[in-house]
């Protein structure tokens, strides 16, 4: 199976282009792909197109340093919902476990492990990539990888979240360094056994300025009541608490439902089928069941509403509301709260 990313990640490429006035569209169109398609967050790019897509962008802004821009502006939104649910974890480190448990959802191909060590919290990125995986892997995607990180502990915490140390599989040269630990302000390292970014782990518990807590426990109390008002199989009632826990990180699929109950997409919907239940079905009876709650009990604006329930735009979660209750979330919103 072709390993592919979420369209928002060359669309922060192509924000990096501009900063060095290059046009995006032509180097969009020499590595293959459309540049239009990636703002619509339901369409994917392989990551064999991304590395063709870094190579080109070194090549147009003559930075080999591209993955460190990237990460210098990536934004909580570049990740959709799941960093919406980082931003409202208690503290980081549970929004990184959390970005962890459902990052194949960013990237199919990414493989992260969290070490603890001595008050160390180690995160170690692609750390089972063979040797050819790591020449194919474009350094500037490692960079970013590892750079994205600093930032997003950064943005949650409001406040500088230093680390204590980075690796990198690919060598580092002496004219290079400087930049590295420039962005890192800590002592980084070439030529490494992985691709790693360590954190002192105490630091990482401090409770966020942005959880928040009333939201979690309005999902759960709002999912409860809908268990217990349907006469669903045992199935259907898995599927539903997993597709509650992963809205926030995005619409899951079928095939990572099925992951998630170790067992076949055929044999998942075969249960399903039995109950009486087809997968969209409760999929889609979980997002009206959660908007109608959030809109009518919460403050969040229908953006965050939006990304909560998995949706790629308000304008689609808008229509998709409207279309099954006949009012817009507005009109919803001012009938009910």
């Amino acid at each position: 199976m072709t390993a592919t990313t979420l369209s928002t990640i060359p669309k922060l490429i192509s924000q990096v282009l501009a900063i060095y006035d290059v046009l995006p569209e032509k180097v969009f169109g020499q590595a293959g792909i459309n540049l239009n398609s990636v703002t619509t967050s339901s369409n994917r790019v392989s990551m064999e197109d991304m590395a063709t897509l870094w190579q080109l962008a070194v090549a147009a802004t003559k930075n080999e340093h591209l993955g460190l821009v990237a990460a210098s502006i990536f934004q909580p939104a570049y990740l959709k919902g799941i960093g919406l649910a980082w931003m409202a974890s208690a503290n980081i480190e549970e929004g990184l476990r959390r970005f962890v448990n459902n990052s194949q959802l960013i990237n199919t191909a990414m493989q992260i492990e969290l070490i603890e060590k001595e008050e160390q919290l180690i995160i170690q990125y692609q750390p089972s990539l063979s040797t050819e995986e790591r020449v194919k892997a474009h350094p500037c995607a490692i960079q970013l990888g590892i750079g994205f990180f600093l930032k997003m502990f950064r943005l949650a915490a409001s406040k500088n979240i230093p680390a204590t140390g980075v690796c990198f599989t690919f060598p580092i040269d002496d004219s290079s360094k400087g930049i590295y630990e420039e962005y890192f302000q800590c002592p980084v390292y070439g030529s490494c056994e992985s691709n790693n970014i360590s954190f002192s782990q105490p630091l990482l518990n401090e409770l966020l300025p942005t959880h928040d807590p009333e939201l979690v426990a309005l999902n759960e109390s709002t999912i409860s009541k809908y268990l217990s008002s349907m006469n669903n199989g045992e199935t259907t009632i898995k599927v539903i608490k997993i597709v509650t826990e992963l809205l926030p990180s995005g619409c899951p699929s079928e095939e990572v439902i099925a992951h998630k109950l170790f067992m076949s997409k055929r044999t998942l919907q075969r249960k399903l089928n039995q109950e009486g239940q087809p997968y969209s079905e409760v999929l889609n009876l979980v997002r009206l069941t959660l908007a109608k709650q959030l809109l009518a009990m919460s403050q969040l604006s229908i953006t965050e509403i939006t990304y909560q329930l998995g949706y790629s735009s308000p304008s689609t979660f808008a229509r998709a509301f409207k279309n099954k209750v006949a009012l817009s979330p507005v009109e919803y919103r001012k009938e009910n709260s």
